[in-house]
C-alpha cells in the first residue's frame, strides 16, 4: 500500500514565523533581510546538528553558536546572553505554530483517502514531540508511527531510519513517498532509501548534489495538495 511521509521543521509549519519573532525581541533588523538570516540560521544548524546529535558539542553550546554565526554574516554581533535569550524566545514562539492551510488539507486528503501517513524529524526527543502535540498531528497521524531522530537513535539522512520506519510500519519503498524542505537531509535520504521524493523547496535552498534526484518539485507558494492527489489519486 502506497504511503506519505512527512517532515516537521519548514514542511508542516512555517519556521520562519517564530524565528523571527524572536529576532525581533532581541534585535532591530530589517525585515527584508529576515528570510537571508533564518536561511543562514538554518545552515548553521544543518552543520551543527549532527555533531550535537553524537555528543560532539552540547545543545545548549549548539543552539547558541547557530544563531551567533548566523549574526556574523550581517556583521552582528551577538553576545552569549543574547543568544540564549534568543533560544529561550525561539522556543516559546514555537509553542504558538500551526499547521499550514496547504499542509492540514494534505493530511485530511491522506485520512479520506485511507493512505498510511507518518513523521520523520530530526531533533531532541522532548523537542519534537512538542511541536507534534502544538500541531495536534495525532488526529492524522497515530503516535507510534512519528520518528524523531533523538529518540531512534538514528538521524536524517541515514538510511538506516528509513529503514527502521519501513520495518514499524510494513511499508515497500518503491511505494513510499516522502515530502520535506531539507535537500541534503530529505530528499538524499528518502532517495537513497529508494522512496519517492517530494522537495519542498519554498526558499530556494541549493541542492547538495550536482543532479538533483527529487521526482517532484515545489517552489515559492506551489501548493504540495495537489501534487499529493495526483501523485495518490492515479
Amino acid at each position: 500500500m502506497r504511503a506519505l511521509i512527512f517532515d516537521v521543521d519548514d514542511t508542516l509549519y512555517d519556521q520562519l514565523v517564530p524565528f523571527e519573532r524572536a529576532i525581533q525581541e532581541q534585535l532591530v533588523f530589517p525585515a527584508e533581510k529576515m528570510e537571508k538570516l533564518y536561511l543562514e540560521f538554518r545552515k548553521v544548524s544543518d552543520a551543527y546538528f549532527h555533531l550535537s546529535e553524537s555528543g560532539g558539542i552540547a545543545m545548549e553550546d549548539m543552539r547558541v553558536l547557530r544563531i551567533q554565526r548566523a549574526c556574523d554574516q550581517f556583521d552582528i554581533e551577538l553576545s552569549h546572553q543574547q543568544a540564549l535569550a534568543f533560544q529561550a524566545d525561539y522556543a516559546r514562539f514555537q509553542g504558538d505554530i500551526e499547521l499550514t492551510v496547504d499542509m492540514k488539507e494534505a493530511l485530511q486528503f491522506c485520512q479520506e483517502e485511507n493512505i498510511p501517513t507518518g513523521v520523520i524529524t530530526n531533533g531532541p526527543t522532548a523537542h519534537q514531540w512538542k511541536k507534534v502535540h502544538q500541531l495536534g498531528l495525532m488526529k492524522w497521524i497515530p503516535e507510534n508511527q512519528i520518528f524523531i531522530s533523538s529518540q531512534v537513535g538514528i538521524a536524517k539522512p541515514d538510511v538506516r531510519l528509513f529503514r527502521h520506519v519501513e520495518q514499524v510500519m510494513s511499508l515497500v519503498p518503491e511505494e513510499t513517498t516522502y515530502i520535506g524542505d531539507s535537500y541534503a537531509n530529505d530528499i538524499v535520504g528518502a532517495k537513497d532509501a529508494g522512496w519517492q521524493a517530494i522537495w519542498l523547496n519554498r526558499r530556494q535552498h541549493p541542492a547538495t548534489e550536482m543532479t538533483p534526484r527529487q521526482d517532484y518539485l515545489l517552489e515559492e507558494k506551489q501548493l504540495a495538495t495537489p501534487l499529493i492527489k495526483k501523485i495518490f489519486l492515479n
